[in-house]
């Protein structure tokens, strides 16, 4: 029995594909050189429909791309109104503090009408300075000494200078802890000792029979008689023979601004 090798059968499938490629390349030329036309009717849809749907996916892309950037341009252009709104707010409450400022100042500089007052600018308060002390921006080189008083909005007693530097001072408030002060009680001035308590607050014990009310003035035994403080509480004990009085400086120490000190004051 006879075998052919597998080498030679692959060379005559080899043979029959040139030919059939030679044959289908012979017969693309005859139909171009007999149709030259023909090429150009049978690829042109299909070769259309391929730009046309390219196009239409370029165009989809472009698309896209430009909403993108839009949003992206939208995005800045609100956080840039945003940082601008913020900022035009933070000016207008600067305005607005200037304002109050500028009020206080003036409706302060109008109430005290002394020339050896000083107006001072407080550098710091409780809780932030020493325990019911105040720090100020005036000092030795504006005229204050060791002992002079210090008020508030021109009418209300806080303090005494208790150390002078060149051009700062530290002020003891009057409401420090275990520091009593010589006082008139209510509308009769009954005398008294007041007790501080820090903040300013104070507290004072009287006799029982003494009338004594809520919202009755508090005064210091001086030559310029101003507010020390307003009763807020009085506590009676039916087994006590004294009743607790509980009042306050009207000022609110913990927002103080400015203080007038009397440079002639000791």
């Amino acid at each position: 029995m006879t075998y052919l090798k597998r080498t030679n059968v692959n060379a005559q499938r080899s043979r029959v594909t040139t030919l059939f490629i030679s044959l289908v390349i012979l017969g693309l030329f005859l139909i171009h050189y007999i149709f030259p036309g023909a090429y150009a009717g049978l690829f042109y849809p299909i070769t259309s429909a391929f730009w046309k749907s390219e196009t239409g996916v370029l165009g989809f892309f472009s698309h896209m791309a430009k909403i993108v950037v839009s949003k992206y341009s939208l995005v800045k252009e609100n956080e840039r109104l945003i940082q601008e709104v913020a900022s035009r707010d933070a000016s207008a409450l600067l305005v607005d503090s200037l304002k109050d400022e500028n009020e206080t100042l003036k409706a302060t500089l109008g109430r005290t009408g002394n020339g050896n007052d000083i107006l001072g600018v407080v550098l710091s308060r409780p809780p932030f300075s020493v325990y019911d002390t105040i720090v100020i921006d005036v000092g030795r080189t504006d005229g204050l000494q060791v002992g002079n008083k210090v008020y508030v909005e021109g009418d209300t007693l806080i303090g005494d200078v208790v150390e002078v530097y060149d051009h700062q001072a530290k002020v003891s408030l009057f409401s420090t802890p275990g520091r009593q002060m010589s006082v008139l009680v209510g509308k009769t001035n009954i005398s008294a000792q007041a007790t501080g308590r820090g903040l300013g607050n104070f507290v004072i014990h009287l006799p029982v029979e003494v009338g004594v009310q809520e919202n009755d003035i508090i005064l210091l035994p001086q030559i310029r008689p101003h507010t020390f403080g307003v009763v807020e509480t009085v506590l009676v004990d039916s087994s006590d023979s004294l009743q607790t009085i509980l009042f306050k400086s009207p000022v609110n120490i913990n927002s103080l601004r400015f203080v007038e000190v009397d440079r002639n004051s000791k």
